[in-house]
């Protein structure tokens, strides 16, 4: 077999190995590790319209992630005499592999309900929205379970 010929069909399975490991990577095969928050340390204050803190509100931390928008947990606490409420960060280490929809990013929302008061909800779709010093105010109304949402 001539020189020429050799080098051909080295360079072909070079060629089809650089292909198969390109398309291995893009496909996700490729773990890595990351350390992800599933849940912020955060904390409420919860009052109503004349600055009087609420006690025994129900406030709820629901952990989504993306790429499906999926509910992976709730968190709930009652607010003690003062009207506050907090939360405990929870992460960990984990392996994930690059997806063609990218990696499982977390973001989260609050719900607050008591009972004479509106239900306080928010819709937030992205980390950057979430405000892990909430102070809300409920005024007088009709309340919503949080547990519909």
């Amino acid at each position: 077999m001539s020189p020429v010929i050799q080098t051909l069909r080295a360079w072909r399975i070079l060629h089809r190995t650089l292909a198969a490991t390109l398309a291995a990577t893009a496909t996700g095969c490729v773990p890595y590790p990351v350390h992800k928050t599933m849940q912020p340390a955060a904390r409420v204050t919860v009052m109503d319209t004349q600055s009087q803190p609420l006690s025994d509100a129900r406030v709820i931390l629901i952990s989504r992630s993306y790429p499906y928008g999926r509910e992976r947990s709730r968190q709930e606490v009652r607010t003690m005499p003062t009207g506050k409420a907090s939360f405990s960060a929870q992460t960990e280490w984990r392996v994930e592999s690059l997806m063609l929809h990218g990696s499982e990013i977390y973001f989260w929302n609050w719900c607050v309900e008591k009972a004479g008061y509106e239900t306080y909800e928010t819709l937030n779709n992205a980390a950057s929205q979430f405000d892990d010093k909430l102070i809300v105010q409920l005024p007088p109304g009709e309340s919503r379970s949080c547990d519909r949402l």
